[in-house]
């Protein structure tokens, strides 16, 4: 849900704002209220909205420099200000601060909700980019003031990569262990668990699996318990590797049978030259060799040479079948320079010579 929150001096105003739109719907949480500046910023230093909607004339602290203070400290706030007056100076002054929206009044339930359904992609992008920022409830700070010494920072990545899902639990305890004294700071609590939810981000190619990374794991809310304690920090992580080792697999499955089907695709237009192998096969799709090898077999069941084989040895049966040519001929037409060796293959796959399957499927 996106956190909105309402500073409006008229009451009958800010009533109707509140209560004729039905915010839980349109995926918005309303988090307050307040009458003027003043009262609003210990509430929203509070409720730490994702969207401010503020009136602009406003008694003891108007709508103008309760953006410009809010702005300051949660730079990540979307502000909609509200005005009576259609003023130039008054828009200029909110653009400057950093406004998404100038409305004017009386603004109708319709338009205060297109404008909202408008922004709420661009509140949601930037709650979840806080984590980006080494910042949580208005500390910063720096890590290197912090001995590190239990905490290896390429760790967590390494396991995302290369980690099981039955070995989650062990490499958890041993990582929470390592580093369990700096772990009683908030401040160090903070810092590992956003490292952690970087280093998946990082790792996410597709941008709709980031944005699915960015709603389960990268919201204040899940952040701020996720640093409650360090019981709470090890249940962050496991969930958080149990996703990421299950949409790796996800991913590796995808980009697996992509570049299965790109390899077979290359092999059934180019069977027929003999210079094509597994080495030449490896650079068109964009691997190692080595490399290319393992995942062939996997995903295919049987390795790259034996499926060239067995794509030369098919074509090479039906062209025995269908046509009077030549078995050298053949043997040219499917990427055999050497009629022997091609004999010898064909017979080794098929468990006839090329001229006994010819007899035979002729006398069928």
């Amino acid at each position: 849900m996106v956190k909105v929150f309402l500073v409006e001096d008229e009451k009958f105003v800010r009533e109707g704002i509140k209560n004729e739109i039905d915010w839980n719907s349109y995926g918005f949480d309303f988090v307050g209220e307040a009458a003027d500046g003043e009262l609003a910023l210990p509430l929203i230093e509070i409720s730490k909205p994702d969207i401010l909607i503020t009136d602009i004339k406003m008694p003891f602290m108007d709508g103008l420099e309760l953006g410009r203070i809010v702005k300051e400290r949660f730079p990540d706030t979307v502000i909609i200000f509200l005005s009576g007056y259609d003023d130039f100076d008054y828009a200029q002054k909110a653009i400057h601060i950093g406004a998404s929206e100038y409305l004017l009044k009386p603004v109708s339930k319709e338009k205060l909700i297109s404008v909202l359904k408008k922004i709420k992609p661009i509140a949601e992008s930037k709650r979840h980019s806080i984590l980006r920022n080494i910042k949580a409830d208005n500390i910063e700070f720096d890590i290197k003031k912090f001995d590190t010494s239990g905490f290896n920072k390429g760790s967590f990545k390494e396991f995302i990569i290369n980690g099981k899902s039955q070995d989650i639990e062990s490499y958890i305890e041993e990582y929470i262990e390592k580093m369990y004294g700096q772990l009683k700071s908030l401040i160090f609590r903070q810092y590992v668990i956003m490292d952690a939810f970087i280093e998946s981000e990082k790792f996410l190619g597709n941008v709709d699996d980031k944005e699915e990374l960015g709603n389960k794991f990268g919201s204040m809310e899940v952040f701020d318990e996720a640093v409650t304690d360090i019981n709470t920090v090890k249940q962050y992580f496991l969930k958080l590797l149990e996703y990421m080792i299950d949409k790796r697999d996800q991913i590796s499955g995808r980009q697996y049978s992509f570049l299965l089907k790109k390899a077979k695709d290359f092999v059934e237009k180019n069977y027929m030259d003999p210079e094509i192998s597994l080495n030449s096969v490896a650079e068109y799709i964009g691997l190692s060799p080595t490399y290319f090898s393992t995942v062939f077999k996997q995903e295919a069941g049987m390795n790259f040479i034996d499926y060239l084989t067995k794509t030369r040895i098919d074509e090479a049966k039906r062209l025995l079948r269908s046509t009077d040519k030549r078995i050298s001929d053949i043997a040219m037409e499917v990427g055999y320079r050497d009629q022997h060796y091609f004999s010898s293959s064909f017979k080794k796959y098929q468990g006839d010579t090329p001229k006994s399957y010819r007899e035979n499927k002729n006398e069928e």
